[in-house]
């Protein structure tokens, strides 16, 4: 299953935080450990230096501590809010 992901923000750890599009799973965030940001930096930044297969489950609410791992069979694609 693809998911797509928007950008929502950067969290208080530096960290680029993504939501699930879909709205059967709206609530599913994501985001990367490896890759981070200043606070202040613009989407199209994020975006572009941010991989999908590097996003891990977050939870389901911005600034929750990162559950991680990756849900088995699912694909995430990151989409412009644009």
């Amino acid at each position: 299953m693809i998911l797509e992901v928007k950008f929502e923000g950067i969290d208080d750890w530096n960290r680029p935080v993504f939501k699930s599009n879909n709205p059967k799973y709206k609530s599913l965030r994501f985001g990367s450990v490896v890759t981070l940001f200043p606070y202040d930096s613009k989407e199209e930044d994020v975006i572009s230096k941010v991989k999908a297969s590097e996003l891990e489950y977050f939870g389901d609410r911005f600034g929750c501590e990162p559950h991680g791992g990756k849900f088995k069979g699912l694909e995430l694609q990151i989409k412009n809010n644009k």
